[in-house]
């Protein structure tokens, strides 16, 4: 059984590491930091953005091919799926805004990021315990 809507996620999301990770490199060559964040506001951003989506894209992209890989609802698990990546890019979105209390974007992507990764994970540990 192919995996379409994890492979699809997975997609998406390396589309957008590697965008993030572009934008990185941009901002360490015009501050000329090749190492840590050189105290630049930017730079900063740009690294938080690429690793806070490097650390919530592995666990996403299990539990949607974990799910997809079992009996599944596909539109749930895409709709989930789709909430999921547009969550981390607006997380993303949210990281570049100035310094100061999180803004909407980020807060949305956050908050919206945690609540797709709880539900995935209590639809896993329910079907696998055989109570849906």
């Amino acid at each position: 059984m192919p995996l379409t809507i994890t492979a699809l996620t997975a997609s998406a999301l390396a589309i957008l590491l590697v965008l993030l990770a572009i934008l990185t490199i941009q901002q360490r060559m015009k501050y000329r930091v090749p190492f840590g964040d050189g105290e630049k506001q930017p730079l900063i951003a740009a690294i938080r953005a690429h690793a806070n989506l490097a650390e919530y894209m592995p666990i996403g992209i299990t539990l949607i091919a974990l799910l997809e890989g079992g009996p599944h609802n596909p539109y749930i698990l895409g709709g989930l799926a789709i909430v999921f990546v547009v969550t981390r890019l607006l997380n993303a979105i949210g990281l570049f805004a100035p310094p100061g209390p999180p803004g909407p974007a980020r807060s949305i992507g956050i908050v919206g990021t945690l609540l797709v990764l709880l539900g995935l994970a209590v639809w896993l540990a329910a079907r696998t315990l055989g109570l849906v």
